[in-house]
């Protein structure tokens, strides 16, 4: 190797040295730097929030502008960057699509507003988290969960006068029996299945029964359960094993109870889920 060449392969050594110095030297300095940007902007929006409920907690009429104006930016500085929730209106759009078949057009969702859960340690509520989140197209209210985008509820959006439109129900009548329309309701949960994040191939069917119209109708997986233990106080017979006085002399009995993910849907006789609930989040609440 000449001696040219050998300068130029230090040269490269001492350079590649020097990137590696700097990356392992900068990169936690930078790392922490971000950190303390990323908890300063949340200081920030706690402040905020804070204030906003401050404010919303001092205008006891919800009905009032004041009042909704200071709850839309409450919901909006409290939600998920609108690029994370595009997902979510696709799938919103997909639903649409899959129950208003013949609707080519696009569907203007709107963004409400989020649920928020108390904080691991319990010392108050996480509004930098959305637990479940909600929308409204086509007169439907739509409840998505923020980790998966799944839609886990439909049905009417609020109505605040007699006179706002109901969605464009399909009573046609084209079915007549329970077994139709659950082969019309199986098609529809197999073929978007991607967006609300089920397999019914792993539940178990139930007709729960009919009203002029609509027809009820459920999915259970007795694979995904939660089970509590609850306490039950009044008509407990005292010989029950178990059973026991309270510290108001009641005599009460604990008991357990197991509660499993769920799919409730109404459809109509025109074969249009106008209904939809999947209780997966809500499942150690019930």
């Amino acid at each position: 190797m000449t001696h040219k060449n050998k300068s130029r392969l230090l040269t490269v050594i001492f350079l590649l040295a020097v990137i590696v110095f700097l990356g392992v030297v900068l990169a936690p300095r930078f790392l922490a730097q971000s950190k303390v940007v990323q908890s300063f902007q949340n200081n920030a929006k706690d402040k905020q929030v804070a204030e906003l409920l401050e404010a919303m907690n001092a205008k006891p009429n919800k009905e009032s502008e004041e009042y909704k104006a200071l709850r839309q930016k409450f919901c909006l500085l409290t939600a998920r960057p609108e690029a994370e929730r595009a997902k979510a209106v696709a799938n919103i759009k997909e639903f649409l699509h899959g129950i208003y078949p013949a609707e080519s057009g696009d569907f203007q969702v709107e963004f409400l507003c989020s649920r928020f859960n108390g904080k691991p340690d319990d010392s108050g509520t996480d509004y930098n988290n959305p637990a479940s989140e909600y929308y409204e197209a086509k007169n439907h209210s739509f409840e998505i969960d923020p980790k998966t985008n799944y839609v886990l509820g439909v049905g009417d959006a609020e109505r605040t006068k007699r006179t706002d439109p109901l969605p464009d129900y399909d009573y046609s009548g084209r079915y007549n029996t329970p077994e139709e329309l659950r082969q019309v309701a199986e098609r529809f949960l197999i073929d978007h299945k991607d967006i609300l994040g089920i397999d019914i191939a792993k539940m178990t069917y139930k007709f729960e029964g009919t009203k002029p119209g609509n027809f009820f109708m459920n999915w259970e997986d007795k694979n995904v359960s939660v089970t509590k233990e609850h306490e039950v106080c009044g008509d407990v017979d005292q010989k029950r094993e178990g059973a026991y006085q309270n510290a108001q002399g009641v005599w009460c009995i604990k008991m357990k109870s197991t509660n499993y993910q769920r799919i409730d849907i109404t459809i109509t006789n025109g074969g249009q889920i106008i209904i939809y609930r999947n209780n997966i989040n809500d499942l150690d609440k019930l």
